[in-house]
C-alpha cells in the first residue's frame, strides 16, 4: 500500500485547525491530546512534506520514513521553542497565541507544499 502525502497533509491540517480553538477553551483531556500531538509533530510534519524526502518515482518509501519522522519531531519542537522564546523576550507570553502562531506556520507550510506539488503536476 502506497503512502499518499495528500491524506497526511489533510490530517496535519485538521489537527492544526482543531488546535486553535482548543488552545483557548475546551475539555482539558481533549486539549492535552490535540495540542500535545500538534506541538510534537504538526509544524515539523508540514516542513518534511515541503522538503519531500526521496525521489518522486521511488516505490519504496520505508527507507526514508525514520529520517522523516525524526526531522518532523525535532523541527516541531525547535519551532515551538523558538516561538515560546520570542514571546518571552517580547514580554507577551500567551500559550494560546503561541499555538495559534504555530498553527498558522503549519498551515502556511502545507499551503506551500500543495502549491509546489500542483506546479510539479502542471509542469509534467
Amino acid at each position: 500500500m502506497a503512502f499518499d502525502q495528500k491524506y497526511a497533509s489533510y490530517a496535519v491540517a485538521a489537527v492544526a485547525v482543531a488546535a486553535i480553538p482548543l488552545s483557548f477553551v475546551g475539555p482539558e483531556g481533549l486539549r492535552l491530546v490535540v495540542i500535545g500531538l500538534f506541538l510534537l509533530a504538526g509544524p515539523g510534519t508540514a516542513l518534511v512534506m515541503l522538503l519531500r524526502f526521496g525521489s518522486p518515482d521511488q516505490v519504496e518509501k520505508h527507507s526514508t520514513l525514520p529520517l522523516a519522522i525524526a526531522i518532523a519531531v525535532a523541527s516541531s519542537l525547535a519551532l515551538s521553542t523558538i516561538v515560546a522564546t520570542a514571546m518571552v523576550f517580547a514580554r507577551m507570553w500567551s500559550p494560546p497565541v503561541a499555538v495559534l502562531l504555530l498553527s498558522l506556520i503549519t498551515l502556511g507550510l502545507l499551503a506551500l507544499g500543495a502549491k509546489r506539488s500542483r506546479e510539479a503536476l502542471v509542469g509534467a
